[in-house]
Protein backbone atom coordinates (compact mmCIF):
# COMPACT_ATOMS: atom_id res chain seq x y z
CA UNK A 1 0.00 0.00 0.00
CA UNK A 2 1.37 3.75 -0.47
CA UNK A 3 2.19 5.47 2.12
CA UNK A 4 0.20 8.64 3.50
CA UNK A 5 1.33 11.78 4.69
CA UNK A 6 1.28 12.34 8.28
CA UNK A 7 -1.43 14.23 9.96
CA UNK A 8 -1.58 17.00 12.52
CA UNK A 9 -0.13 20.51 11.74
CA UNK A 10 2.29 22.30 12.82
CA UNK A 11 1.30 25.52 12.87
CA UNK A 12 -1.76 27.24 11.49
CA UNK A 13 -2.04 28.97 8.52
CA UNK A 14 -1.64 33.00 8.59
CA UNK A 15 -2.81 33.72 4.68
CA UNK A 16 -2.68 37.50 5.48
CA UNK A 17 0.29 38.22 7.63
CA UNK A 18 3.86 39.09 7.25
CA UNK A 19 4.45 35.43 7.97
CA UNK A 20 3.37 32.31 7.50
CA UNK A 21 2.39 31.25 10.69
CA UNK A 22 1.03 32.90 13.54
CA UNK A 23 3.08 36.30 15.22
CA UNK A 24 1.43 37.93 17.51
CA UNK A 25 3.76 39.77 18.85
CA UNK A 26 5.09 41.37 15.68
CA UNK A 27 2.36 44.05 14.18
CA UNK A 28 3.88 45.71 10.96
CA UNK A 29 6.95 45.98 8.84
CA UNK A 30 8.78 48.79 11.34
CA UNK A 31 8.39 46.59 14.14
CA UNK A 32 9.90 43.63 12.18
CA UNK A 33 13.07 45.64 11.53
CA UNK A 34 13.41 46.48 14.68
CA UNK A 35 13.47 42.66 15.87
CA UNK A 36 13.60 40.75 12.18
CA UNK A 37 13.85 37.08 14.45
CA UNK A 38 10.51 37.72 16.23
CA UNK A 39 8.83 36.63 12.74
CA UNK A 40 11.00 33.45 12.26
CA UNK A 41 10.47 30.24 12.45
CA UNK A 42 14.40 28.79 12.52
CA UNK A 43 13.04 25.11 12.63
CA UNK A 44 11.15 25.15 9.83
CA UNK A 45 14.08 27.41 7.97
CA UNK A 46 16.03 23.77 9.02
CA UNK A 47 13.87 21.65 7.94
CA UNK A 48 13.17 23.78 4.60
CA UNK A 49 16.62 24.06 3.76
CA UNK A 50 17.49 20.19 3.96
CA UNK A 51 14.47 19.83 1.48
CA UNK A 52 16.11 22.22 -0.94
CA UNK A 53 19.88 20.48 -0.13
CA UNK A 54 18.22 17.07 -0.67
CA UNK A 55 15.91 18.05 -3.79
CA UNK A 56 17.01 14.85 -5.90
CA UNK A 57 15.78 12.61 -2.85
CA UNK A 58 11.96 13.42 -3.07
CA UNK A 59 11.55 14.99 -6.34
CA UNK A 60 12.26 12.16 -9.03
CA UNK A 61 11.86 13.64 -12.14
CA UNK A 62 11.90 17.01 -13.75
CA UNK A 63 11.27 17.94 -17.15
CA UNK A 64 12.22 21.91 -18.93
CA UNK A 65 10.80 22.11 -22.04
CA UNK A 66 11.49 25.11 -24.09
CA UNK A 67 10.11 26.64 -27.24
CA UNK A 68 10.52 29.57 -29.50
CA UNK A 69 7.60 31.93 -29.58
CA UNK A 70 9.14 33.82 -31.98
CA UNK A 71 12.13 35.67 -32.77
CA UNK A 72 11.90 37.66 -29.40
CA UNK A 73 11.02 35.11 -26.27
CA UNK A 74 11.26 31.59 -25.56
CA UNK A 75 8.74 30.15 -23.19
CA UNK A 76 9.72 28.06 -20.55
CA UNK A 77 7.84 24.94 -19.22
CA UNK A 78 8.90 22.89 -15.90
CA UNK A 79 6.97 20.14 -14.51
CA UNK A 80 8.04 18.33 -11.36
CA UNK A 81 6.95 15.34 -10.54
CA UNK A 82 7.90 14.49 -6.71
CA UNK A 83 6.70 12.78 -3.57
CA UNK A 84 5.93 15.18 -0.80
CA UNK A 85 8.66 14.49 2.01
CA UNK A 86 7.32 13.81 5.82
CA UNK A 87 9.84 16.18 7.16
CA UNK A 88 7.83 18.81 5.48
CA UNK A 89 6.16 21.68 7.83
CA UNK A 90 2.91 21.31 7.51
CA UNK A 91 -0.04 24.31 8.01
CA UNK A 92 -3.66 24.29 8.67
CA UNK A 93 -5.78 26.34 6.85
CA UNK A 94 -8.85 28.06 7.79
CA UNK A 95 -11.06 25.35 5.55
CA UNK A 96 -9.75 23.14 8.37
CA UNK A 97 -7.21 20.99 5.38
CA UNK A 98 -3.35 20.69 6.05
CA UNK A 99 -0.88 21.90 3.39
CA UNK A 100 3.01 20.69 3.25
CA UNK A 101 5.22 23.65 2.07
CA UNK A 102 7.89 22.43 -0.26
CA UNK A 103 10.58 24.38 -2.28
CA UNK A 104 9.98 24.07 -6.22
CA UNK A 105 13.16 26.28 -7.82
CA UNK A 106 15.02 28.86 -6.75
CA UNK A 107 14.17 31.88 -8.79
CA UNK A 108 15.86 35.18 -9.82
CA UNK A 109 14.59 38.47 -8.16
CA UNK A 110 12.83 40.00 -10.64
CA UNK A 111 9.62 40.13 -12.10
CA UNK A 112 7.98 36.75 -13.83
CA UNK A 113 6.17 37.29 -17.28
CA UNK A 114 3.35 35.49 -17.91
CA UNK A 115 3.73 33.26 -14.58
CA UNK A 116 1.67 29.91 -14.19
CA UNK A 117 1.77 27.37 -11.87
CA UNK A 118 -0.74 24.05 -11.67
CA UNK A 119 -1.35 20.84 -10.62
CA UNK A 120 -1.47 17.91 -12.38
CA UNK A 121 -5.39 18.33 -12.63
CA UNK A 122 -4.65 22.15 -14.25
CA UNK A 123 -5.61 23.24 -10.68
CA UNK A 124 -3.88 26.55 -9.33
CA UNK A 125 -1.65 25.85 -6.75
CA UNK A 126 -1.79 27.75 -3.20
CA UNK A 127 1.82 30.05 -2.93
CA UNK A 128 2.88 32.10 0.10
CA UNK A 129 3.02 35.95 -0.40
CA UNK A 130 5.80 37.96 -0.90
CA UNK A 131 6.05 39.32 2.93
CA UNK A 132 5.75 35.71 3.95
CA UNK A 133 8.59 34.31 1.66
CA UNK A 134 10.96 36.81 2.82
CA UNK A 135 9.66 35.46 6.33
CA UNK A 136 10.36 31.75 5.68
CA UNK A 137 13.72 32.82 3.78
CA UNK A 138 14.97 34.51 6.65
CA UNK A 139 14.26 32.05 8.68
CA UNK A 140 16.22 29.39 6.39
CA UNK A 141 19.32 31.70 6.18
CA UNK A 142 19.15 32.16 10.49
CA UNK A 143 18.65 28.26 10.33
CA UNK A 144 22.06 27.88 8.31
CA UNK A 145 23.66 30.14 10.74
CA UNK A 146 23.16 28.20 13.68
CA UNK A 147 24.24 24.99 11.58
CA UNK A 148 27.25 26.40 10.89
CA UNK A 149 30.18 26.47 13.88
CA UNK A 150 30.52 30.36 13.84
CA UNK A 151 26.92 30.49 14.04
CA UNK A 152 26.36 28.34 16.60
CA UNK A 153 29.17 29.82 19.12
CA UNK A 154 27.21 33.10 18.25
CA UNK A 155 25.10 32.57 20.60
CA UNK A 156 24.96 35.59 23.04
CA UNK A 157 21.68 38.00 22.43
CA UNK A 158 23.83 41.13 20.83
CA UNK A 159 25.75 38.43 18.46
CA UNK A 160 22.09 36.98 17.35
CA UNK A 161 20.80 40.23 16.79
CA UNK A 162 23.47 41.42 14.57
CA UNK A 163 23.21 37.99 12.44
CA UNK A 164 19.18 38.42 11.87
CA UNK A 165 19.74 42.37 10.94
CA UNK A 166 21.97 41.25 8.50
CA UNK A 167 19.88 38.59 7.10
CA UNK A 168 16.80 40.75 6.88
CA UNK A 169 19.13 43.35 5.06
CA UNK A 170 19.62 40.77 2.58
CA UNK A 171 16.48 38.93 2.03
CA UNK A 172 13.59 41.62 2.42
CA UNK A 173 15.82 45.05 2.09
CA UNK A 174 16.04 47.38 -0.89
CA UNK A 175 18.46 47.34 -3.21
CA UNK A 176 20.12 49.73 -1.85
CA UNK A 177 20.37 47.99 1.00
CA UNK A 178 21.44 44.83 0.14
CA UNK A 179 24.21 46.55 -1.89
CA UNK A 180 25.37 48.10 1.05
CA UNK A 181 24.88 44.91 3.03
CA UNK A 182 27.30 43.28 0.73
CA UNK A 183 29.53 46.28 0.13
CA UNK A 184 30.04 46.59 4.42
CA UNK A 185 30.76 42.78 4.78
CA UNK A 186 33.39 42.37 2.05
CA UNK A 187 35.32 45.77 3.57
CA UNK A 188 35.16 44.53 6.81
CA UNK A 189 32.56 46.73 8.13
CA UNK A 190 30.17 44.12 9.40
CA UNK A 191 30.48 43.32 13.15
CA UNK A 192 32.52 40.28 14.02
CA UNK A 193 30.07 37.40 14.54
CA UNK A 194 28.53 37.89 10.52
CA UNK A 195 32.47 38.48 9.58
CA UNK A 196 32.81 34.89 11.17
CA UNK A 197 29.73 33.60 9.65
CA UNK A 198 30.11 34.72 5.74
CA UNK A 199 33.93 33.49 6.26
CA UNK A 200 32.09 29.42 6.34
CA UNK A 201 31.50 28.71 2.94
CA UNK A 202 28.50 26.42 3.16
CA UNK A 203 26.27 29.63 4.65
CA UNK A 204 27.80 31.99 2.32
CA UNK A 205 26.83 29.89 -0.88
CA UNK A 206 23.43 29.61 0.13
CA UNK A 207 23.69 33.31 1.55
CA UNK A 208 24.67 34.50 -1.78
CA UNK A 209 22.46 32.19 -3.67
CA UNK A 210 19.29 33.77 -1.50
CA UNK A 211 20.99 37.74 -2.31
CA UNK A 212 20.22 36.79 -5.68
CA UNK A 213 17.20 34.71 -5.98
CA UNK A 214 14.05 33.47 -4.22
CA UNK A 215 12.99 29.96 -3.60
CA UNK A 216 9.54 28.93 -5.00
CA UNK A 217 7.83 27.54 -2.15
CA UNK A 218 4.77 25.92 -2.68
CA UNK A 219 1.87 24.73 -0.66
CA UNK A 220 0.57 21.22 -1.53
CA UNK A 221 -2.60 19.50 0.18
CA UNK A 222 -1.70 16.89 2.79
CA UNK A 223 -3.21 13.31 3.97
CA UNK A 224 -3.48 12.16 0.47
CA UNK A 225 -0.83 10.40 -1.28
CA UNK A 226 2.84 11.62 -1.49
CA UNK A 227 2.79 11.74 -5.42
CA UNK A 228 2.76 15.03 -7.08
CA UNK A 229 3.25 16.57 -10.40
CA UNK A 230 3.47 20.22 -10.52
CA UNK A 231 3.85 22.40 -13.93
CA UNK A 232 4.81 26.05 -13.83
CA UNK A 233 5.60 28.22 -16.85
CA UNK A 234 6.71 31.87 -18.30
CA UNK A 235 8.20 33.62 -20.99
CA UNK A 236 11.81 34.88 -21.40
CA UNK A 237 12.65 37.25 -23.88
CA UNK A 238 15.07 36.17 -26.48
CA UNK A 239 18.20 38.42 -27.55
CA UNK A 240 19.90 37.00 -30.49
CA UNK A 241 23.55 38.55 -29.84
CA UNK A 242 26.85 36.37 -29.64
CA UNK A 243 28.62 36.91 -26.43
CA UNK A 244 31.54 35.97 -25.03
CA UNK A 245 32.00 32.52 -22.86
CA UNK A 246 29.97 33.59 -19.49
CA UNK A 247 32.37 30.48 -17.35
CA UNK A 248 35.77 32.31 -15.91
CA UNK A 249 38.09 30.17 -14.26
CA UNK A 250 39.26 31.32 -10.92
CA UNK A 251 42.68 32.89 -10.63
CA UNK A 252 44.25 33.95 -7.25
CA UNK A 253 46.38 36.73 -8.74
CA UNK A 254 43.01 38.42 -9.92
CA UNK A 255 41.69 37.50 -6.32
CA UNK A 256 38.97 35.70 -7.93
CA UNK A 257 39.26 32.07 -6.47
CA UNK A 258 36.63 30.15 -6.93
CA UNK A 259 34.78 29.58 -10.74
CA UNK A 260 32.37 32.25 -11.48
CA UNK A 261 29.42 32.24 -14.26
CA UNK A 262 28.37 35.16 -15.67
CA UNK A 263 26.86 36.96 -18.44
CA UNK A 264 29.68 37.50 -21.19
CA UNK A 265 30.52 40.64 -23.43
CA UNK A 266 28.53 41.39 -26.48
CA UNK A 267 30.77 40.58 -29.98
CA UNK A 268 31.20 43.02 -32.18
CA UNK A 269 29.12 42.20 -35.87
CA UNK A 270 32.28 41.29 -37.99
CA UNK A 271 34.01 39.05 -35.46
CA UNK A 272 34.18 35.30 -37.61
CA UNK A 273 31.81 33.44 -35.68
CA UNK A 274 29.08 35.98 -35.86
CA UNK A 275 29.70 36.45 -39.59
CA UNK A 276 29.77 32.75 -40.39
CA UNK A 277 26.27 32.37 -38.23
CA UNK A 278 24.82 35.29 -39.45
CA UNK A 279 25.80 34.06 -43.30
CA UNK A 280 24.17 30.27 -42.16
CA UNK A 281 27.84 28.78 -43.07
CA UNK A 282 28.31 27.44 -39.68
CA UNK A 283 25.83 26.32 -37.00
CA UNK A 284 24.00 29.08 -34.73
CA UNK A 285 25.08 28.05 -31.47
CA UNK A 286 22.68 28.64 -28.76
CA UNK A 287 23.54 27.95 -24.75
CA UNK A 288 20.53 27.67 -22.19
CA UNK A 289 21.60 27.76 -18.47
CA UNK A 290 19.72 25.21 -16.72
CA UNK A 291 20.02 25.18 -12.87
CA UNK A 292 17.14 23.02 -11.80
CA UNK A 293 19.34 19.87 -13.13
CA UNK A 294 20.30 19.33 -9.85
CA UNK A 295 17.29 19.52 -8.21
CA UNK A 296 15.69 16.41 -8.94
CA UNK A 297 16.85 12.93 -9.20
CA UNK A 298 16.39 12.68 -13.21
CA UNK A 299 16.55 15.63 -15.20
CA UNK A 300 15.07 16.12 -18.89
CA UNK A 301 15.54 19.26 -21.35
CA UNK A 302 13.49 19.32 -24.07
CA UNK A 303 13.46 22.18 -26.98
CA UNK A 304 11.46 22.14 -30.54
CA UNK A 305 12.86 24.06 -33.33
CA UNK A 306 10.90 26.95 -35.04
CA UNK A 307 9.65 26.61 -38.05
CA UNK A 308 12.44 26.51 -41.54
CA UNK A 309 14.83 25.66 -38.53
CA UNK A 310 15.82 22.56 -37.51
CA UNK A 311 18.03 21.52 -34.63
CA UNK A 312 21.21 19.85 -35.98
CA UNK A 313 23.90 19.40 -32.46
CA UNK A 314 22.60 19.26 -29.18
CA UNK A 315 24.17 18.27 -25.69
CA UNK A 316 23.74 19.42 -22.20
CA UNK A 317 26.73 19.21 -19.47
CA UNK A 318 26.45 19.68 -15.94
CA UNK A 319 28.34 19.03 -13.13
CA UNK A 320 31.15 21.46 -10.67
CA UNK A 321 33.14 23.27 -12.56
CA UNK A 322 36.47 21.86 -11.36
CA UNK A 323 34.93 18.02 -11.18
CA UNK A 324 35.36 14.23 -12.70
CA UNK A 325 32.62 12.56 -14.55
CA UNK A 326 30.02 15.39 -15.13
CA UNK A 327 26.49 14.15 -16.31
CA UNK A 328 26.67 14.47 -19.90
CA UNK A 329 24.28 13.72 -23.05
CA UNK A 330 24.49 15.03 -27.00
CA UNK A 331 23.14 13.83 -30.30
CA UNK A 332 23.76 15.31 -33.73
CA UNK A 333 21.53 15.07 -36.72
CA UNK A 334 18.46 16.77 -38.34
CA UNK A 335 15.57 17.16 -35.29
CA UNK A 336 12.49 19.34 -35.34
CA UNK A 337 12.45 18.50 -31.69
CA UNK A 338 15.60 17.35 -29.44
CA UNK A 339 15.24 15.70 -25.58
CA UNK A 340 18.34 15.48 -23.40
CA UNK A 341 18.79 13.36 -20.21
CA UNK A 342 21.29 13.44 -16.97
CA UNK A 343 21.00 12.01 -13.59
CA UNK A 344 22.67 12.75 -10.27
CA UNK A 345 23.68 15.97 -10.88
CA UNK A 346 24.98 17.15 -7.89
CA UNK A 347 24.44 20.64 -5.77
CA UNK A 348 26.89 23.56 -6.74
CA UNK A 349 27.06 22.54 -10.38
CA UNK A 350 27.39 24.42 -13.52
CA UNK A 351 24.72 23.10 -15.62
CA UNK A 352 24.33 24.38 -19.27
CA UNK A 353 22.12 23.19 -22.39
CA UNK A 354 23.36 23.90 -25.98
CA UNK A 355 22.22 23.36 -29.33
CA UNK A 356 23.12 24.26 -32.56
CA UNK A 357 20.44 25.76 -35.26
CA UNK A 358 20.75 25.76 -38.92
CA UNK A 359 17.80 26.89 -41.59
CA UNK A 360 16.53 23.77 -42.96
CA UNK A 361 17.72 23.68 -47.25
CA UNK A 362 13.93 23.42 -48.43
CA UNK A 363 11.39 26.25 -48.43
CA UNK A 364 13.03 29.26 -48.20
CA UNK A 365 15.99 28.86 -48.77
CA UNK A 366 16.03 26.77 -51.98
CA UNK A 367 13.55 29.21 -53.38
CA UNK A 368 16.18 31.82 -52.77
CA UNK A 369 18.91 29.55 -54.18
CA UNK A 370 17.16 28.93 -57.46
CA UNK A 371 16.51 31.77 -57.96
CA UNK A 372 19.44 33.76 -57.23
CA UNK A 373 20.55 31.21 -60.15
CA UNK A 374 18.08 32.70 -62.51
CA UNK A 375 18.62 35.68 -62.06
CA UNK A 376 22.87 34.71 -62.50
CA UNK A 377 21.69 32.91 -65.96
CA UNK A 378 19.71 35.90 -67.05
CA UNK A 379 22.10 38.07 -66.33
CA UNK A 380 25.42 36.08 -68.17
CA UNK A 381 23.36 35.53 -71.16
CA UNK A 382 22.62 39.22 -71.96
CA UNK A 383 26.02 39.78 -71.05
CA UNK A 384 27.66 37.77 -73.20
CA UNK A 385 24.95 38.34 -75.96
CA UNK A 386 25.11 42.12 -75.88
CA UNK A 387 25.13 43.22 -78.81
CA UNK A 388 22.20 41.21 -80.06
CA UNK A 389 20.31 43.08 -77.82
CA UNK A 390 19.73 46.07 -79.86
CA UNK A 391 17.83 44.09 -82.17
CA UNK A 392 15.21 42.88 -79.12
CA UNK A 393 13.90 46.32 -79.04
CA UNK A 394 11.85 46.74 -75.08
CA UNK A 395 12.35 42.82 -74.74
CA UNK A 396 15.15 42.85 -72.76
CA UNK A 397 13.78 45.28 -70.48
CA UNK A 398 10.13 43.71 -69.94
CA UNK A 399 12.06 40.37 -69.29
CA UNK A 400 14.37 41.23 -66.42
CA UNK A 401 11.63 43.82 -64.58
CA UNK A 402 9.38 40.32 -64.56
CA UNK A 403 12.52 38.15 -63.42
CA UNK A 404 13.58 41.25 -60.79
CA UNK A 405 9.43 40.86 -60.18
CA UNK A 406 9.29 37.74 -59.44
CA UNK A 407 12.50 36.92 -57.40
CA UNK A 408 11.85 39.64 -55.26
CA UNK A 409 8.35 37.92 -54.82
CA UNK A 410 9.57 34.42 -53.79
CA UNK A 411 11.92 35.86 -51.49
CA UNK A 412 9.47 38.13 -50.00
CA UNK A 413 6.34 35.62 -49.55
CA UNK A 414 8.07 32.64 -48.79
CA UNK A 415 8.01 31.03 -45.48
CA UNK A 416 11.14 32.34 -43.98
CA UNK A 417 9.52 34.14 -40.66
CA UNK A 418 10.55 34.76 -36.89
CA UNK A 419 13.74 33.22 -35.65
CA UNK A 420 14.89 31.43 -39.17
CA UNK A 421 14.44 35.25 -40.90
CA UNK A 422 16.38 36.69 -37.94
CA UNK A 423 19.35 33.85 -37.92
CA UNK A 424 19.45 35.05 -41.83
CA UNK A 425 18.84 38.28 -41.80
CA UNK A 426 22.07 39.11 -44.40
CA UNK A 427 21.87 36.25 -46.82
CA UNK A 428 17.94 37.30 -46.92
CA UNK A 429 19.37 40.45 -47.74
CA UNK A 430 21.65 39.50 -50.24
CA UNK A 431 19.11 37.61 -51.68
CA UNK A 432 17.17 40.56 -52.12
CA UNK A 433 20.11 42.69 -53.53
CA UNK A 434 20.28 40.25 -56.53
CA UNK A 435 16.24 40.52 -57.47
CA UNK A 436 17.26 44.28 -57.81
CA UNK A 437 20.29 43.63 -59.76
CA UNK A 438 18.14 42.91 -63.15
CA UNK A 439 16.58 46.48 -62.46
CA UNK A 440 20.02 47.75 -62.58
CA UNK A 441 20.72 46.29 -65.66
CA UNK A 442 17.82 47.17 -66.99
CA UNK A 443 18.46 50.89 -66.48
CA UNK A 444 21.91 50.81 -67.87
CA UNK A 445 19.54 49.06 -71.38
CA UNK A 446 17.34 51.42 -71.14
CA UNK A 447 19.63 54.09 -71.12
CA UNK A 448 22.11 52.78 -73.35
CA UNK A 449 21.88 55.43 -76.02
CA UNK A 450 23.21 58.24 -73.21
CA UNK A 451 26.07 56.10 -72.14
CA UNK A 452 26.69 53.04 -74.32
CA UNK A 453 30.13 52.38 -72.91
CA UNK A 454 28.84 52.15 -69.56
CA UNK A 455 26.63 48.81 -70.34
CA UNK A 456 29.00 45.97 -70.58
CA UNK A 457 30.53 46.93 -67.48
CA UNK A 458 27.93 47.50 -65.68
CA UNK A 459 26.15 44.09 -67.04
CA UNK A 460 29.40 42.36 -65.75
CA UNK A 461 29.11 43.66 -62.42
CA UNK A 462 25.74 42.37 -61.51
CA UNK A 463 26.80 38.85 -62.99
CA UNK A 464 29.43 39.31 -60.78
CA UNK A 465 27.59 40.36 -57.99
CA UNK A 466 24.56 37.60 -58.24
CA UNK A 467 26.85 34.83 -59.39
CA UNK A 468 28.51 35.26 -55.54
CA UNK A 469 25.36 35.86 -54.32
CA UNK A 470 24.34 32.46 -55.50
CA UNK A 471 27.56 30.57 -54.79
CA UNK A 472 26.82 31.43 -51.17
CA UNK A 473 23.35 29.98 -50.95
CA UNK A 474 24.22 27.32 -52.86
CA UNK A 475 27.02 26.86 -49.89
CA UNK A 476 24.39 27.40 -47.35
CA UNK A 477 22.20 24.47 -48.79
CA UNK A 478 25.31 22.47 -49.40
CA UNK A 479 26.28 23.16 -45.47
CA UNK A 480 23.06 22.14 -44.16
CA UNK A 481 22.41 18.81 -46.22
CA UNK A 482 26.22 18.25 -44.82
CA UNK A 483 24.54 18.17 -40.93
CA UNK A 484 21.66 16.05 -42.08
CA UNK A 485 24.09 13.42 -42.95
CA UNK A 486 25.84 13.30 -39.65
CA UNK A 487 24.58 11.49 -37.16
CA UNK A 488 25.11 10.88 -32.98
CA UNK A 489 23.46 9.01 -31.20
CA UNK A 490 22.71 10.02 -27.11
CA UNK A 491 24.37 7.56 -24.54
CA UNK A 492 21.09 6.79 -23.41
CA UNK A 493 19.94 5.02 -27.14
CA UNK A 494 20.99 1.23 -26.49
CA UNK A 495 20.30 -2.01 -27.66
CA UNK A 496 21.29 -5.08 -27.18
CA UNK A 497 22.84 -5.18 -31.12
CA UNK A 498 24.19 -1.70 -31.10
CA UNK A 499 27.86 -1.86 -31.81
CA UNK A 500 28.42 1.99 -31.11
CA UNK A 501 30.17 2.98 -27.36
CA UNK A 502 30.19 6.00 -26.39
CA UNK A 503 32.90 7.19 -23.50
CA UNK A 504 31.49 9.63 -21.03
CA UNK A 505 33.71 12.97 -20.40
CA UNK A 506 36.17 12.18 -17.96
CA UNK A 507 36.20 15.84 -16.59
CA UNK A 508 34.02 18.84 -16.88
CA UNK A 509 37.17 21.55 -18.35
CA UNK A 510 37.80 18.57 -20.99
CA UNK A 511 34.39 18.06 -22.05
CA UNK A 512 33.45 22.22 -22.06
CA UNK A 513 36.94 22.34 -24.86
CA UNK A 514 35.77 19.28 -26.83
CA UNK A 515 32.16 20.46 -27.00
CA UNK A 516 32.18 23.93 -28.06
CA UNK A 517 30.52 25.33 -24.32
CA UNK A 518 33.70 27.95 -23.80
CA UNK A 519 33.21 29.04 -27.26
CA UNK A 520 30.62 32.30 -27.99
CA UNK A 521 27.20 31.69 -28.06
CA UNK A 522 24.15 33.03 -28.07
CA UNK A 523 22.54 32.87 -24.65
CA UNK A 524 19.10 32.87 -23.48
CA UNK A 525 18.49 32.94 -19.92
CA UNK A 526 16.11 31.47 -17.58
CA UNK A 527 13.86 32.94 -14.20
CA UNK A 528 15.34 30.14 -12.18
CA UNK A 529 18.45 31.18 -10.39
CA UNK A 530 21.71 29.77 -11.07
CA UNK A 531 25.23 29.71 -9.76
CA UNK A 532 27.45 32.83 -10.18
CA UNK A 533 30.28 31.49 -8.40
CA UNK A 534 31.03 27.63 -7.00
CA UNK A 535 31.75 27.79 -2.89
CA UNK A 536 29.27 24.87 -1.94
CA UNK A 537 31.86 21.79 -2.37
CA UNK A 538 31.36 17.97 -1.41
CA UNK A 539 32.53 18.89 1.98
CA UNK A 540 31.01 21.83 3.08
CA UNK A 541 27.86 20.96 2.44
CA UNK A 542 28.22 17.50 4.19
CA UNK A 543 28.99 19.80 7.05
CA UNK A 544 26.16 21.84 6.78
CA UNK A 545 23.79 18.81 6.78
CA UNK A 546 25.46 17.40 9.18
CA UNK A 547 24.66 20.53 11.03
CA UNK A 548 20.91 20.71 9.66
CA UNK A 549 20.37 17.56 11.37
CA UNK A 550 20.90 18.52 14.92
CA UNK A 551 17.98 19.71 16.92
CA UNK A 552 18.02 23.51 17.97
CA UNK A 553 17.42 23.08 21.47
CA UNK A 554 16.99 27.10 21.83
CA UNK A 555 14.51 27.81 19.58
CA UNK A 556 10.98 27.14 19.83
CA UNK A 557 9.33 25.14 17.14
CA UNK A 558 6.44 27.12 16.70
CA UNK A 559 3.93 29.56 18.41
CA UNK A 560 1.35 26.83 18.41
CA UNK A 561 2.74 23.68 18.93
CA UNK A 562 1.27 20.44 18.86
Amino acid sequence: MRRRLPTGAHHELNSAGLAPWPIPAVVDLREVQRNPGARCCRECGRRLLLLLLQSNTWVSRRVEHVSFRDDRSVVRRVTAEFYVPEQAPIFRGDDGQDYSLVPLSVMRRKTLVNFQIRDDEDRPVAMPSLRQNQAITESLLLACADATKAGHSSQSPESRQQIEDFVHRVVSGTQRELFDAYDSLEHGREPEPVRKLAAQPGFKAILDRMADGFVLWVMTPSGGHRRRVLTFSCDEPLYLHYREPGHKKGNHKSGRETDTYELGKTLKPWRLTVLGSALGLMPTRIQFPVPGAENAASFHFEIDAPKGVQIVEASLLAGPPEGVSPAFDRVQGCFPTVGLHVIEVPNGSLSRAQIGLQVANRGWLLTSMFSCWAVFGFLLAFAIHRTALKLTGDLPVVILIALAAAVAGFVAQSDAHGLAAHLLKWVRSLALIAAALPLVAMTFIAFEAAAPTHVGPALWSAVGFSGAIASLLLAVCCRSWWHQQKSVLSPWEQDRKLRVFPSPPKQFELAEEEYDYNKPAMRVNTAEGWHRDFQLNKESEQELIAGLRRPLSHVRYSANPR
